[in-house]
């Protein structure tokens, strides 16, 4: 951002007051601190006519025109004006001044050929007024029900969004009549991300680099509320690791669609990114030959325990499980184990406990050692000495829901899965537990809280 600009934008409290209103207590930054001074509702400028520079009227303010770029305030490059059936534009190096009264021009002259929307621009009424947008700060979906532009150093700037109930009565009623309420809402235009799907010739900031930073539960939130194409532009916008994070949020239904609407190779990456359990729920919830699909697409070895977890009737233990553990010979020691820990190329998330087995390269579980001892003990106590030679553990096919009630019986936060042989198989996460007694609620939300 220039330095000037820097020093222009201080907050849209001092603007509010400009305009003779009440500030709203919780508004964000943006506005001017210059000696020519303007702020405006875009309500307040759209039907108003287009004045000569005699004072005469050629026509009315249909909409004002911004270009997208680098600076978080977007600046007015022109306005579209009406006169009877025709729509004309006016580059902003015509128009003197835009107010309440409407524009006034800076010449005689006016071209009168129709108008033609230019690439990578934007109509504020047409695009983006009454539109849904991202309020990124306060993580959430916002209505833009009226916009608010500020006059910077010596151009028009596109700087808030009024999100209140009095933005809407502002459009239906005198300004008399709404001049003074209360309740206002600005939403700091810096703060907000709009969708590229409105506006089929401009890709609005769709970098989506806000709600990227977003913990990917904010960002489920936010997906979960909007439409197909809306909830495809986010998802396309994050890296694999955050999009495989936010899929694992969302109800397997609804992370299908969108993960069915993506570029074949882009989705298995994501798949690639997920932990095995979840990314065998959503697939069991595509088409047979979409998952067949993107099976053979994903690396190998995620593939491989995908396929296996896919292989389990739904409702059982082995139906819950991930295949994403640890599982170490009980020879080891404290020391050991760590270090093994370290040498892993992605750990699992959560990683509570180590499973041990009676020997290198076996599979039979003998005990479970609490991470948390194994990191407190001594480098050279033996994990036998740290591990419950007696635990919990499930059968591959223990009904689910007795899997999660012995796991909420046992204050128990992962519960190892086993065959008829003993061996380990996989774990059942806690978060998965819950979604069994609490379908409504989102387990894997709330068990994260406690992590």
């Amino acid at each position: 951002m220039r330095p000037d600009l820097d020093i222009a934008l201080v907050s849209l409290e001092s603007f509010l007051l400009q305009m003779g209103e009440e500030p709203m207590s919780d508004t964000t930054a943006a506005a001017t601190q210059t000696s020519n001074r303007t702020a405006l509702y875009l309500s307040r400028i759209l039907g108003r006519p287009v004045l000569d520079a005699q004072g005469k009227r050629v026509a009315t303010v249909k909409d004002l025109v911004v270009r997208f770029g680098s600076e978080p305030y977007p600046v007015v490059s022109g306005l579209v004006a009406r006169q009877g059936n025709r729509d004309f534009y006016l580059d902003r190096a015509q128009v003197a001044d835009i107010s309440t009264r409407g524009a006034r021009l800076a010449t005689y002259k006016v071209d009168l050929r129709p108008f033609e929307r230019r690439e990578g621009e934007a109509l504020l009424r047409r695009d983006i007024l009454d539109k849904q947008l991202i309020d990124v700060d306060g993580r959430r979906l916002i209505r833009a029900n009226d916009l608010v532009l500020a006059y910077i150093d010596g151009q028009y700037r596109l700087v808030g969004v009024d999100v209140s109930v009095q933005g809407i009565l502002r459009r239906l009623g005198p300004a008399a009549l709404t001049g003074n309420m209360e309740s206002r809402r600005i939403i700091d235009w810096e703060d907000v991300e709009s969708f590229a799907t409105d506006v089929p010739m401009v890709r609005l900031r769709t970098s989506h680099e806000g709600v990227a930073r977003l913990h990917p539960v904010e960002i489920a939130h936010i997906l979960d509320s909007l439409s197909f194409r809306q909830g495809q532009e986010i998802l396309e916008a994050l890296d694999d690791e955050t999009a495989a994070d936010t899929i694992q949020e969302m109800h397997p239904d609804e992370a299908a669609d969108l993960m069915e609407g993506l570029d074949r190779e882009r989705a298995a990456d994501i798949l690639d990114e997920m932990d095995p359990d979840d990314a065998a729920d959503l697939l069991a919830d595509m088409s047979a030959e979409s998952a067949e699909e993107l099976l053979e697409l994903m690396e190998p070895e995620e593939s491989e325990d995908v396929r296996e977890l896919l292989s389990y009737e739904e409702d059982t233990a082995a139906g819950l499980m991930t295949t994403d553990y640890v599982a170490l010979p009980q020879d080891l020691t404290a020391g050991e184990a760590l270090a093994r820990l370290r040498a892993l190329e992605e750990p699992p998330d959560p990683l509570y406990h180590l499973y041990l087995v009676d020997a290198e390269g076996s599979e039979r579980l003998v005990g479970v050692a609490p991470l948390r001892d194994v990191v407190l003990a001594a480098p050279d106590t033996p994990l036998t000495a740290l591990a419950w030679d007696e635990f919990q553990s499930a059968r591959l096919d223990e009904p689910s829901r007795d899997v999660a009630h012995k796991m909420a019986e046992y204050s128990l936060a992962a519960l190892p899965v086993v065959d008829e042989g003993g061996r380990i198989m996989g774990i059942v996460l806690v978060d998965d537990a819950m979604d069994v007694l609490v379908p409504d609620l989102s387990g894997r939300r709330l068990s994260r809280v406690f992590h």
